[in-house]
């Protein structure tokens, strides 16, 4: 069984998970835990962080994708839903925060793995 703070590699965490993991958000993966994948290394492309001793986490969320002839996506805001109306794991998230500052939702259980070498997670 894994533990907080086990070492482990993709492979771990994918079977973990019991999904192959590519996005950095998965909403409610496989039911009611959602799972986060992070980096706080020098040159990641997001700026996550945690605050408080751990008991804050600051995640950026996706950005748009980045097209040859579209716009930086660092300077467009994150959408919340895809041209369809289907939330977006961004839309998916905030919606899940809005409803427990709302008072009508518990909070959203979220495991978090931060990469610290490439292929290695903790």
């Amino acid at each position: 069984m894994m533990a907080p703070g086990d070492v482990i590699s993709y492979i771990e965490m994918c079977q973990e998970e019991g999904a192959p993991l590519q996005r950095g958000m998965n909403f409610r993966l496989g039911g009611n835990m959602s799972v986060i994948l992070m980096s706080l290394r020098r040159g990641a492309p997001y700026a996550d962080r945690i605050e408080e001793n751990g008991k804050i986490l600051i995640y950026e969320g996706h950005d748009i994708p980045r097209t040859k002839a579209g716009p930086n996506p660092k300077e467009v805001d994150q959408p919340g839903r895809l041209t369809g109306g289907k939330p977006t794991q961004n839309g998916l998230f905030f919606e899940a925060a809005k409803r427990f500052a709302g008072g009508g939702a518990p909070p959203e259980l979220v495991k978090v793995y931060e990469k610290i070498r490439n292929g290695v997670w903790v």
